[in-house]
């Protein structure tokens, strides 16, 4: 039976109902996250008599540590460079200003002036505000010998031993919490290799999501681990442990993932493969694992996450420059750079202040620090409030449940304004649990309540210091 014009009309205004419909529901996905970005100042660490300097770790006091030309380690400390004395590497410094690294194969702890060597071979991954060191001891040029984890606290080391009594069984100790545990790799009885969790002398194997092998690379307070694993179809995914149990990740799409590290929060930064073949930075939390995006190029990383939700990494531009980027509640900020094409971002503490290398216009390498400057608590009360709304246009809200939000937005303001930040982060967290609860009944997706849940929260934190 041939069609009809009313059958032709109807069906094309049908497909046009649908494509809107479609529109709409995709509208939050695609604008969410109104928060205004940081401004943002970048500060040139310098160099010293060459043309290179790079960052690689900063403390909560914005006390900073890297290296110069050939390798010299230095710590930038209230914008003033000090030469260590030596070269080698240099992997951490917690917030009484305590630095680990090695030199000449030497492990050492610097603080005030003073070097305290952890001895040959014993080389520093990372430190905790304790005062406790981890790394990885070699085992020389023995050939019965290995590498074997350690833990160093008040002038004695201790190895941390392995998964197996194999002999020749190594481990590396990698990271390290404010309780002591100590997470890392170890060999395995059957020749396998393994993430661990240390603590008071006891080894605990975290498994594997079905593969062979496993990795620890990081650790919160809370004990949660974050690593990566292979899985039983051959895969790499990261993984989040807790209390015995490993949580696969996913990915982003394609068939890898990995992380690089865990906030108090649980949220898990890293990099994974997306369903096109490309590696796209993600953060990771409540089972939802989210996209950063790119700054207009093929790929981004993230590298870290401070308590706040800030993310930083790097990505590929549009012109195919790589350029360090910080990430907050949807949006990827461009970081820019010291008037060269390229800049990287390696590590963020939680005051907001970034680190990293830049180019310079004449094509020197410069350590760099970035200070982000957070929107006021007004203009995030009233991103979230323009979130809403958007929620209401798309008719994902009816406007009911969108003045109900609203009004907990506005009563935050009011309190904000009679300077009561205690209360309006009550009220705050009434505006979570009421989101929370649309997402309860299926009102909200996840990925329409996690921007909106993560906002709230940051401000909640802001206002509750």
């Amino acid at each position: 039976m041939p069609l009809s014009l009313e059958h032709v009309a109807g069906g094309w205004q049908h497909r046009v109902r649908a494509v809107v419909a479609l529109l709409l529901l995709l509208l939050p996905t695609l604008a969410a996250a109104q928060t205004p970005p940081p401004s943002i100042t970048l500060t040139d660490l310098g160099a010293t008599e060459g043309a290179y300097s790079e960052a690689t770790a900063i403390n909560h006091q914005g006390d900073v540590v890297g290296y110069t030309d050939a390798r010299n380690i230095v710590v930038w400390r209230n914008g003033v460079m000090t030469k260590l004395g030596m070269s080698g590497t240099v992997t951490a410094i917690n917030d009484h200003g305590q630095i680990v690294g090695a030199a000449f194969n030497h492990g050492f702890i610097w603080q005030n002036g003073q070097r305290t060597d952890l001895g040959w071979g014993n080389i520093p991954e990372a430190n905790n505000n304790q005062g406790q060191v981890v790394g990885w001891s070699s085992g020389g040029w023995s050939p019965w010998a290995s590498d074997t984890g350690f833990i160093w606290q008040n002038g004695q080391l201790t190895h941390v031993g392995t998964l197996t009594d194999v002999v020749g069984a190594s481990s590396a100790a990698v990271a390290i919490n404010e309780q002591g545990q100590v997470v890392g790799t170890s060999d395995t009885a059957n020749g396998e290799r393994h993430g661990f969790i240390w603590h008071h002398g006891v080894m605990t194997d975290l498994g594997t999501l079905g593969g062979a092998r496993s990795a620890a690379v990081a650790i919160n307070d809370r004990g949660q681990v974050a690593g990566v694993s292979s899985t039983t179809s051959g895969e790499q995914h990261a993984f989040v442990w807790q209390h015995g149990v490993m949580t696969d990740l996913s990915t982003l799409g394609g068939d890898s993932s990995s992380a690089v590290a865990i906030n108090e929060q649980g949220q898990v930064v890293g990099t994974s493969a997306t369903a096109d073949r490309q590696d796209h930075g993600y953060i990771w939390q409540h089972g939802v694992m989210r996209d950063l995006g790119t700054l207009g190029g093929h790929e981004s990383r993230a590298t870290a996450i401070n308590e706040q939700g800030q993310v930083a990494g790097h990505s590929v531009t549009a012109t195919g420059a790589y350029r360090a980027f910080v990430w907050q509640h949807g949006v990827m900020t461009d970081l820019g750079t010291l008037g060269g094409d390229e800049s990287r971002a390696v590590a963020i503490n939680d005051r907001g202040q970034v680190v990293g290398f830049s180019t310079t216009p004449s094509g020197e390498q410069h350590a760099v620090l970035w200070t982000l400057t957070p929107p006021t608590p007004a203009q995030q009360l009233g991103a979230l409030k323009a979130d809403v709304q958007q929620l209401v246009t798309a008719r994902v809200l009816n406007q009911g449940q969108g003045n109900a939000l609203t009004a907990k937005l506005d009563a935050a303001q009011r309190s904000l304004d009679r300077g009561q930040p205690k209360v309006a982060a009550n009220q705050l967290d009434a505006f979570v649990q009421q989101v929370e609860a649309f997402q309860r009944s299926g009102v909200l997706s996840a990925s329409q309540r996690q921007p909106l849940v993560d906002q709230a929260n940051v401000l909640i934190r802001q206002l509750q210091r």
